[in-house]
């Protein structure tokens, strides 16, 4: 499940910075009178909009349902106005096309941002209840499989994080990192010594997941 969630918040944040890369190249070929170019900016803009358009009606996409209805009304109306002006389209609706890029490019990091804060709070507290139970059992199997799932969601963590799109401020972010290399570093001590009474260390990542846990929904 961290899987999928961490593909698709890549590829809405991929469809992002393609929006607004052809939202340039749409404001240059609105001055162009290079019928070819046009054409295949119209062409590859076009496209995009119908991969975009795929996308959402993958059961599975984790947008709001409000937020996958425009964008598909968006992608019917930049197919018609693309197939029905062509080349000979004015600069006003290639402005127009444009416009609607870089809104709609913002709008998708946006929503990426507050349902990435929303999945990591709640598996942050799924991770911390699962060391919890695991550690309560003694079990050693249950323990390792609850420190492999934590430490992989602290990884998208941090690695969400390195990429500067997040809107967090910067001391958050990098604290957020430091907590993901505390984590890791000891979860690695814990796996050496799993023998060993690591109660102390365990709570210490359930009381890290649940205060971040709040935190991030406080933010959102």
């Amino acid at each position: 499940m961290l899987d999928e969630i961490k593909n698709q918040i890549e590829g809405a944040t991929e469809e992002a910075n393609l929006l607004q890369e052809f939202a340039e190249h749409l404001e240059t070929a609105s001055k162009s009178k290079n019928d070819e170019y046009k054409l295949l900016v119209l062409d590859e803009n076009m496209k995009m909009w119908v991969a975009i358009e795929s996308s959402i009606k993958n059961p599975n996409n984790f947008l709001p349902q409000n937020i996958k209805d425009n964008l598909a009304k968006l992608s019917k109306y930049v197919e018609q106005v693309t197939i029905s002006k062509g080349v000979d389209m004015t600069e006003s609706y290639f402005q127009s096309l444009a416009n609607i890029n870089r809104q709609i490019s913002q709008g998708l990091l946006d929503s990426v941002t507050a349902s990435l804060a929303q999945q990591e709070a709640y598996y942050l507290a799924k991770c911390g209840l699962d060391l919890s139970e695991a550690s309560k059992a003694n079990d050693s199997d249950l323990l390792v499989s609850a420190l492999d799932n934590n430490q992989r969601l602290w990884v998208m963590i941090k690695t969400v994080m390195n990429n500067g799109k997040t809107k967090l401020p910067n001391d958050v972010r990098n604290n957020l990192i430091k907590l993901a290399d505390y984590i890791a570093l000891n979860t690695i001590k814990i796996g050496q010594n799993l023998n060993n009474d690591n109660r102390k260390m365990i709570d210490s990542f359930i009381s890290i997941n649940r205060h971040i846990s709040e935190g991030l929904l406080g933010h959102r």
